[in-house]
């Protein structure tokens, strides 16, 4: 079956070989980045049998497209991550965002391997590159039911903060041109990365572990939009250019760049 990250046939061989030598420097590399976000090392084991997934896709072009993507990042005053989603079918976005799946809610599985991928709050993961599920064809299973109507799994950027939780209106016009110039290194005739390309990323969620929390302009608690425990703050020229520093106050958990019209904003 094909997916919408799939490469082209004349490509494959060559993106296999070019993933092929960069492969575990990357997972080292995804590693290293999931410990600055209190998540726990990819576990590869052998594969156990027996086991249902409510879905599967395969594994090899989510990687190399996957891995294509975390290159464009910045490499020196990063203010962004990138994240991979799936969409649950049975819950709404506000609901996903207060879930956390399982622990063994997404696995990469191929004839040798098996491979429990962590995953945080609201289905948000960094994408593992394993050598030997690649070349074994490997799948992503999945112990959820998730949307396929458009594309299985989805690409969010979400903002950098240190331990103060603060940021500012400049800061976060800089992020976003950040994201603009990762938009801009995707070819227009990939297929499978168009929804990423045009992805519009005009407000910030901010999702907290409990309602109390807010977020904060000189003091005073501002959200354009409220979703559960997530506050949305739509950017326009106008807030950017004001510069005012920003504090997320509360039990922060993460804080991303979405569609405002997603959200009714």
């Amino acid at each position: 079956m094909s997916h919408p990250f799939s490469l082209p046939t004349p490509g494959r061989f060559a993106a296999g070989i070019i993933l092929f030598t960069s492969l575990w420097s990357l997972q080292a590399w995804a590693q290293e980045k999931e410990a600055t976000v209190a998540l726990h090392s990819v576990q590869v084991t052998a594969k156990r049998s027996g086991e249902q997934a409510f879905a599967e896709v395969e594994y090899a072009p989510y990687i190399r497209d996957y891995s294509y993507m975390r290159k464009q990042l910045p490499q020196e005053s990063r203010l962004i991550e990138m994240w991979e989603r799936f969409r649950y079918a049975s819950m709404s976005l506000t609901e996903q965002d207060a879930y956390t799946p399982p622990r063994d809610g997404i696995t990469i599985v191929s004839p040798s391997v098996k491979a429990t991928v962590p995953v945080r709050r609201g289905g948000y993961f960094i994408l593992p590159a394993i050598g030997q599920a690649y070349f074994e064809e490997g799948t992503i299973q999945v112990r959820q039911a998730i949307d396929r109507q458009y594309h299985t799994m989805y690409i969010a950027f979400s903002l950098l903060l240190g331990a103060d939780q603060r940021t500012s209106y400049t800061d976060l016009g800089k992020a976003s041109r950040q994201i603009d110039a990762v938009q801009g290194k995707i070819s227009a005739f990939h297929n499978g990365l168009k929804h990423v390309k045009h992805g519009r990323h005009d407000a910030i969620k901010a999702c907290f572990l409990d309602a109390g929390s807010a977020i904060l302009v000189a003091g005073q608690s501002v959200a354009d939009g409220i979703h559960g425990n997530c506050k949305l703050l739509a950017l326009d020229p106008v807030r950017i250019a004001s510069g005012e520093a920003i504090e997320f106050s509360g039990a922060l958990d993460i804080v991303t760049f979405v569609d405002r019209r997603d959200y009714g904003l």
